[in-house]
């Protein structure tokens, strides 16, 4: 094997964590296999003195690994390597996940980035990060951060592509502490201090360290920093904007789960007590979920002037699950049946307890049926993810690991009680919600927020961004003293973060960009629907409270066919 060929492989298990974990070797493995392809540390250095001579950006890029940070702001903290990638042919690697907000991957937007300078690290005590530094030539003097979601614990290394591939300074970590991927709480047992970084103080620390790694690898300073994130990460957003708002200059927070704590515990239970089948099971599933989007779209789906197959304003949408239930002693796919009927009418019940207080205000709304599978019933199993019902995972590993500094006993989804539970959870508010509304500090010093939300979200739905947003109008004084600073926007047919049936390609980055630096506010998204990987639909998003509605004139397939209608104008 080539020095070269080596080099390239071990840059391929750094740059995919799961497939260094695939090939890990023990250090013996490692001396053996060196000594079976023919290279002592003297021969490689050889090779690679011969193969790739020494730039300035690699010698750059090879002494940040010497780099002390134990004294710097957010350390102490260790770089564990640091060398230069070279991007393969085909592109950056794109984000496991499907995120929407950053524009088509259209061939025209290929990135530029032909290599960068890989750094990966950790603040104590287990905030593992990856920053990955365009060239000289190639940065453009702007930091990117992606803030982990769920429970994280996975160092996501492809999730800062979203930012390099602009050429950012782009960063990531793991949130505080290493967990299986999905709703693992285990790694929060008993560990007060995993639990607060994970909860608040992860994304700050590694953001100031990284923010000074690269200011030493360009010598120079960052012009303008980004923060985005979905669910837990948009919860991670809205935390840097209470918290620290001088961290950051713009925000974007996607589908945040602002209020974590309710979401998860008592939300969480709320729709595990309506789904179960008593069995581990769930009295949903497919051929009942789409027998409710059937009738949803019969009743709503033409709510903007025009038939367009979703629900573009499912706060205004009366459907009820009785329009369906099945005829007395019958059953069938297009019908559901006693329990089901039950089901749906309890998720789409705001959380109360027994004197019908309102604990949670948002449940599920008509068109998010096209995402319950894997919250609300089991999806098809996936190679190496197992199936699962989040709504029944979730608040028992939240209330059981993550509540408490000490495991929590005899914890019950099933048997939640909603009178006396709420009060034994203030802890938990205190670390992982992000439910402040005074955003002043942020606002004074220039700040901007653009927070989207998809309207068919089946995890946490929009209208928590409502509750929020509004939440924000009134603690700043009205809609223009919020406007200037933070708009949102609810994007039909869209899921948790992207995907969906709906307007899925859309570019909020670029939005905030020329907010924060041209100062453009947003007037509207100009969003696409895919039609065999094609943009065949758009239409406009405005902000919020501003609906489109097809005007009456031209094609309803183009976005410059809607105008905007204000519903608290009327």
């Amino acid at each position: 094997m080539k020095g070269h060929h080596l080099r390239a492989w071990l840059s391929m298990l750094e740059e995919k964590p799961h497939l260094r974990r695939a090939c890990s070797l023990s250090i013996v493995g490692w001396v053996a296999f060196l000594a079976f392809v023919g290279l002592s540390g003297p021969a490689l250095a050889a090779q690679d003195a011969r193969v790739e001579p020494q730039t300035q950006d690699t010698q750059k890029c090879d002494a940040l690994a010497e780099l002390n940070l134990e004294a710097t702001p957010g350390g102490p903290a260790v770089i564990t390597s640091a060398h230069i990638i070279e991007v393969p042919a085909t592109g950056l690697e794109h984000f496991i996940f499907t995120q929407s907000g950053y524009g088509s991957l259209t061939p025209e937007r290929a990135s530029h980035i032909r290599q960068y300078c890989n750094v990966t690290g950790y603040v104590a005590p287990q905030n593992k990060f990856v920053l990955k530094l365009p060239l000289q030539g190639d940065w453009n003097q702007k930091f990117f951060f992606y803030a982990c979601g769920g429970f994280c614990g996975t160092l996501f290394a492809d999730a800062p592509n979203l930012g390099l591939a602009r050429g950012y300074a782009s960063a990531t970590g793991n949130g505080g502490h290493e967990s299986a991927l999905g709703f693992d709480g285990v790694w929060a047992a008993n560990a007060p201090e995993l639990q607060e970084d994970y909860g608040w103080r992860s994304n700050h620390v590694v953001a100031l360290i990284t923010k000074a790694i690269t200011t030493r690898f360009y010598e120079m300073p960052i012009k303008y920093s980004y923060i985005v994130g979905n669910s837990k990460g948009g919860q991670a957003v809205l935390l840097e904007a209470q918290r620290f708002p001088e961290d950051f200059d713009g925000l974007m927070p996607s589908a945040p789960v602002y209020d974590q704590t309710g979401r998860d515990v008592l939300a969480g239970a709320w729709f595990a007590q309506a789904i179960s089948d008593g069995h581990g099971g769930s009295v949903l599933n497919a051929e009942a979920a789409q027998a409710v989007h059937k009738s949803v779209l019969k009743l709503c789906g033409a709510q903007a002037g025009v038939e367009e197959g979703l629900v573009t304003d499912p706060p205004s949408c009366k459907w009820q699950p009785e329009m369906i239930a099945c005829a007395q002693g019958s059953s069938g796919s297009d019908c559901l049946n006693a329990r089901q009927v039950a089901a749906v009418n309890r998720l789409m019940t705001a959380v109360t307890n027994s004197k019908g207080e309102v604990l949670y205000a948002y449940p599920y709304i008509p068109g998010t049926e096209t995402q319950w599978v894997g919250w609300n019933y089991f999806g098809a199993p996936r190679a190496g993810y197992t199936p699962r019902i989040a709504n029944l995972q979730v608040p028992v590993q939240h209330e059981k690991y993550l509540a408490d500094e000490k495991i929590r006993d005899n914890v019950d989804a099933l048997k939640y009680d909603f009178d006396r539970g709420p009060a034994t959870l203030a802890r938990s508010r205190r670390i992982y919600d992000a439910s402040s509304f005074d955003l002043s500090a942020l606002k004074a010093r220039g700040g901007k927020i653009l927070m989207w939300h998809g309207w068919a979200d089946g995890a946490i739905m929009a209208t928590s961004s409502i509750g929020y947003y509004e939440g924000v109008v009134r603690a700043m004084g009205g809609r223009r003293q919020t406007e200037d600073f933070f708009r949102l926007f609810l994007v039909p047919g869209v899921h948790h973060g992207g995907g969906g049936p709906g307007f899925t390609e859309f570019d909020s980055l670029t939005a905030l960009e020329n907010w924060v630096e041209k100062g453009q506010a947003p007037e509207k998204l100009i969003t696409g629907r895919l039609s065999n990987s094609v943009v065949e639909h758009t239409r406009p998003v405005f902000p919020y409270p501003v609906l489109a509605r097809y005007s009456g004139r031209g094609d309803p397939k183009r976005a410059d066919s809607f105008v905007p209608f204000d519903p608290s104008q009327r």
